[in-house]
């Protein structure tokens, strides 16, 4: 196994166990035109969550995390575990943002360090939403 795909992976089984998840499964599969990507699934405070952590060969340093419909791009590989326990664990925030045609979206904040990513969904909806994005959510969207 290559050095950078030891890495997040064990940078993703630290998160789950962080988190204290149950019933972990990982599947990693190769992706067209080099790279991989590692598809999980945990048990956390009863309910399923699943995320997909994809990484490029010719971007080594950072992978891309989708977790549960929200994508986060290019976040650096060392800075993964803390961003996954901190969006999972509460430490985080889901806030609206006004785009073009008065049309309101959400956005995912969330820090690493002195680092902030941003992650958009176009899939998110208040009326289903996970437990874990309740948490998240600013008091006067909830």
């Amino acid at each position: 196994m290559k050095p950078e795909k030891l890495s997040v992976a064990a940078e993703i089984s630290a998160s789950m166990s962080a988190l204290g998840a149950t019933e972990p499964e990982t599947q990693e599969r190769e992706l067209d035109g080099g790279g991989w990507m590692t598809e999980c699934v945990m048990r956390l405070d009863g309910e399923v969550v699943q995320f997909d952590v994809m990484h490029y060969e010719r971007i080594d340093t950072s992978v891309r995390l989708i977790l549960e419909g929200w994508h986060f791009d290019q976040i650096d590989t060392s800075r993964l575990r803390q961003v996954i326990i901190n969006v999972l664990s509460g430490n985080a925030v889901i806030k609206p943002r006004r785009t073009l045609l008065r049309r309101t979206d959400h956005v995912l904040k969330v820090a690493s360090g002195t680092v902030t990513y941003y992650a958009w969904s176009g899939a998110f909806a208040k009326e289903r939403m996970a437990a874990w994005e309740a948490r998240l959510l600013l008091p006067a969207e909830s």
